[in-house]
């Protein structure tokens, strides 16, 4: 039985050019056992691919008939092919992080077939430090970055001995609700509570859209446009690495803040570093496009997108550390503070507001010529607490790999697993050079935070 697309999963789908293809992704490292078997490899992957049938969404391919895909819906596979969608691969020698990274890079820069259900997953072996990586990419059609940490954590075992079925086996029961994650409800900004408080008249819609008075509080259009604001090429290049979790809650309460505003300083404060190195800093700070989770913790495990986004100034226009801080810290002030006057479904008229403009700037070419809606997307994703484990292989870390479009260049997002934020930074390798310099960027940003 078809399931029809909502309006915003099928945005994702118009907006697919070779340049910008529109899935997501995640790459997580797992450690190998003590005391794995010369074939231990080999089993992980037959573990993957001897399946007993394939369940939803994974099992689902698109059906359209009219252009630009506006009839866009699921329906199931029936010749679906595990061995195409599950791939076994191997690092060059010495197997670094920066051999991993940089394959990573090229097989992110591919798009899904159209013809297939929009999901691979590459199992990687012979990464250093007794290590393997597994990574997969879903199309943002099938889900938004919560739906899709929560989806592939709750079907990881809690322990080394707990043996589940294959995150896309036929065994999971497709009414079975997703274990609750040991971590924080699926919000991304820190903003508990904000949605299911919501309160107000439709006039406060109106007014999200108006740029205040205030400055410091921001709205689609009120970016600079800066050097991520370009078209983009098909390339890409990622980068990743985990911060200790104490070490930034430390920080947030050495400044009387969350750790949402020490990520979005290390951001604002390893962008300003950057762009000076291009001799490209605009005098009017960043913007950056932040995604809300709609989801209650119960939604989290369910297909398809249900955010809205709020816009944050980065401060980058600021020099001292401190200020900078407080720059943000005020910023999402005031977007919490508006986004908290609006009920549902004003928000939902929001959400689809924002998105058509952005949706149409990428379909008509416009994106990348004209002034930025915002400068780049930043993502918080709260993650599980406690260890999780794939077949009795621990999962050292999860990193996510999001997307780039025509005008955006960049994109930053992390997720918090353990007593870690990992973050993944994916941009356009043509657009932006040496993006691996942002992670040197970030700490020195929470460095200067903890002076």
């Amino acid at each position: 039985m078809a399931r029809k697309l909502s309006i915003m999963d099928s945005g994702w789908l118009m907006m697919e050019t070779r340049e910008t293809p529109m899935h997501v992704g995640g790459l997580a490292l797992f450690a190998i056992p003590e005391d794995a078997p010369a074939d231990y490899m080999e089993s992980i992957y037959r573990y993957l691919v001897e399946v007993n049938g394939i369940c939803r969404p994974f099992n689902q391919k698109i059906q359209s008939h009219l252009p630009m895909r506006m009839d866009a819906a699921w329906v199931e596979d029936k010749t679906f092919d595990i061995d195409y969608h599950v791939r076994h691969s191997a690092l060059p020698r010495p197997g670094r992080v920066r051999e991993l990274l940089s394959l990573v890079s090229r097989l992110h820069a591919q798009r899904l077939d159209p013809s297939r259900p929009l999901w691979e997953s590459y199992l990687i072996e012979g990464l250093e430090g007794n290590r393997f990586a597994l990574y997969t990419k879903m199309h943002h059609s099938m889900v938004d970055g919560v739906a899709g940490m929560y989806l592939m954590q709750s079907r990881l075992a809690n322990s080394a001995e707990d043996r589940l079925p294959v995150p896309w086996s036929g065994e999971w029961d497709a009414e079975k609700k997703p274990r609750k994650s040991s971590g924080a409800p699926a919000a991304t900004t820190g903003m508990k509570g904000t949605v299911s408080n919501l309160r107000r008249g439709s006039g406060q819609l109106v007014d999200l859209l108006r740029q205040p008075k205030d400055g410091n509080v921001k709205t689609i259009y009120r970016a600079p446009k800066t050097q991520l604001n370009r078209r983009v090429t098909g390339a890409r290049r990622f980068a990743a690495q985990s911060w200790s979790l104490p070490r930034i809650k430390a920080a947030a309460k050495q400044h009387g803040g969350t750790v949402n505003d020490i990520f979005l300083a290390m951001c604002g404060g390893g962008l300003r570093r950057y762009l000076l190195s291009q001799e490209a800093l605009p005098d009017q700070p960043l913007v950056a496009q932040v995604p809300v989770s709609l989801r209650s913790a119960d939604q989290a495990g369910e297909g398809g997108n249900a955010i809205t986004t709020v816009q944050v100034s980065l401060g980058t226009h600021i020099a001292e550390p401190l200020n900078r801080l407080a720059a943000i810290q005020d910023s999402m002030k005031g977007v919490k503070s508006r986004l908290g006057d609006m009920q549902k479904s004003e928000i939902d008229v929001y959400t689809l507001l924002t998105n058509v403009p952005l949706s149409l700037g990428q379909v008509t070419g416009l994106s990348g010529r004209v002034s930025p809606m915002f400068n780049l997307v930043i993502s918080n994703v709260p993650g599980p607490k406690n260890p999780l484990y794939l077949n009795g292989a621990e999962m050292l870390a999860s990193y996510p790999v999001s997307l780039v479009l025509h005008g955006y260049a960049l994109n930053i997002t992390v997720l918090s697993y353990k007593d870690s934020l990992e973050f993944g930074v994916i941009g356009c390798r043509d657009t932006l050079p040496h993006i691996q310099r942002f992670l040197d960027y970030f700490e020195e940003s929470l460095v200067e935070l903890e002076g």
